[in-house]
């Protein structure tokens, strides 16, 4: 920029503001003032900030505060945002060469060919030797932000930088005239620089929370000083205190979703600057925990996941030690509020019986003066839901601490969340920069305290609080993993490769992952459990599997606590109440046990065909095919059922991965099912065949097919002969002993016409030569003299399927394969008959 008068100069003066000049702005259109906001955005670098005269420095930023503090909500005030942002990221230059631009690594005479670490660090000495340790002038910016009116009107700007909620008065896209929208996405882009936050399996949760938003809070606070940020950090958490509790209007969700964001950058300044454990706990127990305490409870539920991203945002790659006062203040007050099993009030929450279950919505009717002195809140429910949900974000960012290299080095990633540690620290000595001891110490609270709480609230009547349990003891277990894997490698490493066996013993003695599927498991056969209590227990349970299947690994989690879990998912699926029940049973206990048997057939099919064992343990699939075979003979059909779907599922994954005696085993098994006298199980028995019998071996096919033709041919119906009226027995039959032999026939007439059937179904496109002999055996169980209902709509179903697919095109090509006898009798059954036949 050029200043080509005295007067614009000595206006624009560090500590003077933009508005106090000669110069009338507001004579210059409103699209004249964009472009040029916008034009300085692209233009200004480093040159500005770190030039000689800092009257030019002092101009950019004073038109940047001019433009927040009068355009309110306009498309200028997000321009000056970003140019705002800009000027902050560039302030930090000297902290982390990370925030120098493209052009300053030109400038500076960096070889581009080079590695990334090796010109960041000569870009750095680079621009030491240019100036020296001269820093960016930042005092115009710590006078403002000592000002709690330019605070107001920077948040304000946070709140407007939000796009629109649509879910208030049908919403609307914003239609700005060409190139504006460009414009403002340019101006965002330029709030922070780009992060790949969170870095790890688990996204963000709330799709309105801006990253940038807490990273711009954060830079600003880094800039101005560990003393001048006290004030500013008083102001902001002001303000954000007047956000959350925002009346209802258009804007409250972007004001309550900057509270958050303010939260979390302010949460990230402050750990960084106290490094000491004295002023950490001070700092939690006098601004951020006061803060929490005043905000959470006002905050809806459905902007919940804005202060979940929130809080891992904050404490992000930091030690256990930082944080460890907010794990000590959650935990307390999931202990006081959270529902519990044995009816005894466990806080002002806690008015939920064991012997009574209401649902969610009575109860909190019936608890309203009571919750509102514990929690500040009418709903104890959405309250205990909140905690829930935060804990489960600390127990995140413990797995992350958890993961060895971000221990022990800090990744390339991490720069631009630590400025002020840019630089990896070499270990030369092989110490451990992660100690070992704090992570066991966050751990030893969450088992010993945490742990317990949430098992004793697995039958909890809120929906919403049973998924956020079952996900903290997922991650109770996932995290524990990592933590025991890091101690010993961290430990390995301290003592040159060699692990005491105490030490590994005190990292491993207590595992909550089978403290937790021993109690998942007890719950079926629990009588401590009312009706109610049960089926919302296996809710949970079942929510427990649906986390390890989409967030565990394969090879652990599916090993450890889906395989055991397999019995009581499918003795879940077993219907206690039918038509014929003795007793009234009420409709909601009808619903609620409909609800379980649904959702557990989802997971058993969820679970059979996404996960694969792939990791070379042949124990774990022996493990579940006896778990499998074991239901197979269970004395309800649905558990029957369930087992065969899921054997069916279950095989076609693991089809190449079979032995041959594994293969054996599951085509036995399932052909002892096409004999149920269940129709319901006997069909899905013919379904999972099916596929057993597409990837077995022609040949292996073919002696099987022969062996039931047989076996086929002797099982149908033998008409009875008429008796000589003049011979009299001397002795009656034996009853018992020839209804016994009928029910073997016909069990063997409906096992081998199934398998037959499903022999046939297996090859859709093709006919190998045990198709037309199987046809033909089949076909003469069609009539009602021969076989029973059943056998006789399956054999018409099968031979009506075969025609779909062969007797068209290609008929020339099967027909080849068919004797004159074996035509015939296809014919017999799917030809129709004729009218005067």
């Amino acid at each position: 920029m050029d200043n080509n008068t005295e007067d614009v100069k000595a206006e624009n003066a560090p500590g003077k503001k933009a508005s106090s000049g000669n110069v009338d702005t507001s004579l210059l259109h409103w699209r004249n003032r964009l472009l040029t906001g916008w034009f300085l955005i692209n233009s200004v670098d480093e040159h500005y900030l770190y030039h000689e005269d800092p009257k030019i420095a002092s101009r950019v930023w004073t038109t940047c505060f001019h433009l927040i503090e009068n355009e309110t909500g306009q498309p200028l005030q997000r321009v000056a945002l970003g140019l705002f942002g800009r000027l902050v990221v560039l302030s930090l230059a000297q902290e982390g060469s990370f925030y120098l631009s493209h052009g300053m690594r030109k400038y500076c005479g960096v070889d581009q060919r080079q590695n990334s670490s090796q010109k960041d660090q000569e870009v750095s000495d680079s621009a030491l030797q240019m100036y020296g340790e001269k820093k960016a002038d930042v005092s115009i910016l710590r006078e403002q932000l000592a000002d709690a009116s330019f605070c107001r009107s920077l948040v304000m700007a946070l709140v407007f930088d939000h796009k629109e909620d649509s879910s208030i008065g049908g919403g609307h896209h914003p239609q700005w005239s060409a190139g504006i929208e460009e414009i403002l996405r340019d101006a965002t882009s330029n709030l922070a620089p780009r992060t790949l936050f969170p870095f790890q399996r688990i996204s963000r949760s709330s799709n309105v929370f801006k990253v940038q938003h807490s990273q711009l809070v954060q830079a600003m606070l880094l800039i101005i000083g560990k003393e001048s940020a006290q004030a500013s950090i008083t102001h902001l958490l002001d303000i954000a205190k007047e956000l959350a509790s925002s009346p209802p209007s258009e804007d409250q969700r972007n004001q309550q979703c900057t509270s958050a964001e303010i939260f979390g950058g302010v949460c990230r300044a402050i750990l960084q600057y106290n490094s000491d454990f004295p002023e950490l706990i001070s700092a939690w127990n006098d601004i951020l925990l006061p803060f929490l305490d005043d905000v959470i409870p006002k905050i809806p539920i459905s902007l919940t996941g804005a202060f979940f991203d929130a809080f891992r945002y904050g404490i992000h790659h930091f030690p256990p030690s930082t944080f460890h006062s907010l794990t000590n203040w959650l935990i307390e007050k999931i202990e006081k509020t959270l529902w519990q099993h044995e009816g005894q009030k466990q806080g002002a929450d806690n008015m939920v019986t064991e012997k009574s279950s209401p649902e969610p919505s009575e109860s909190i009717k019936k608890g309203e003066t009571s919750l509102s002195s514990a929690s500040g809140s009418n709903d104890g429910f959405a309250t205990q839901s909140k905690w829930l949900l935060i804990a489960s974000a600390i127990l995140i960012e413990l797995d992350a601490e958890a993961d060895l290299g971000a221990a022990v080095q800090f990744p390339w990633y991490t720069h631009a969340l630590h400025p002020m540690e840019a630089k990896q620290k070499k270990n030369e000595e092989n110490q451990v920069l992660f100690p070992v001891e704090e992570l066991n110490q966050s751990w030893n609270i969450i088992n010993n305290r945490l742990l317990p709480c949430l098992l004793k609230a697995l039958g909890h009547p809120y929906e919403k609080c049973r998924e956020h349990i079952a996900g903290c003891l997922f991650r109770i277990c996932y995290c524990h993993r990592k933590c025991v894997n890091t101690s010993k490698a961290l430990l390995k490493s301290q003592i040159n490769g060699s692990l005491s066996s105490k030490e590994d013993r005190r990292s491993t003695n207590q595992d909550p992952g089978s403290i937790i599927i021993d109690k998942l498991c007890s719950i079926g056969s629990a009588r401590e459990y009312s009706f109610e209590e049960q089926h919302h227990a296996l809710i949970t349970a079942r929510k427990f599997i649906v986390y390890c299947i989409h967030l565990g690994d394969s090879k652990h989690e599916y090993s450890e606590f889906v395989i055991p879990l397999l019995p009581i998912s499918f003795e879940s699926v077993n219907v206690t109440m039918g038509d014929s029940s003795e007793g009234e049973v009420s409709a909601a206990n009808r619903v609620l046990e409909a609800e379980v048997v649904k959702g557990f057939r989802y997971s058993l099919a969820d679970v059979s065909s996404s996960c694969v064992i792939t990791y070379g343990l042949d124990n774990d699939m022996t493990k579940v095919l006896k778990v499998v075979d074991k239901m197979l003979s269970n004395t309800s059909w649905q558990v029957r059922q369930a087992a065969t779907h899921f054997l069916r599922c279950f095989q076609g994954g693991h089809k190449f991965l079979f032995s041959p005696e594994q293969t054996e085993i599951v085509t036995t098994t399932v052909a002892k099912l096409l004999s149920d006298e269940r129709r319901e199980v006997s069909s899905a028995a013919m379904a999972a065949l099916t596929g057993i019998l597409a990837a077995t071996p022609p040949y292996s096919v073919n002696e099987l097919v022969k062996a039931y033709v047989t076996i086929a041919n002797k099982s149908k119906i033998k008409r009875k002969k008429k008796k000589d009226p003049t011979k009299v027995a001397k002795s009656p039959p034996a009853g018992n002993i020839i209804s016994q032999k009928e029910r073997e026939r016909a069990r063997q007439q409906q096992t081998s016409v199934f398998f037959l059937c499903a022999a046939i179904l297996a090859n859709p496109y093709d006919t190998p030569s045990y198709v037309p002999e199987a046809l033909a055996a089949i076909s003469k169980h069609s009539f009602e003299k021969s076989a029973p209902l059943a056998v006789r709509e399956t054999v018409k179903m099968c031979c009506g399927e075969f025609k779909r697919t062969h007797m068209s095109d290609n008929w020339e090509v099967h027909r080849k394969q068919f004797s004159q006898e074996q035509l015939e009798a296809l014919e017999d059954v799917v030809s129709t008959p004729h009218y005067y036949a």
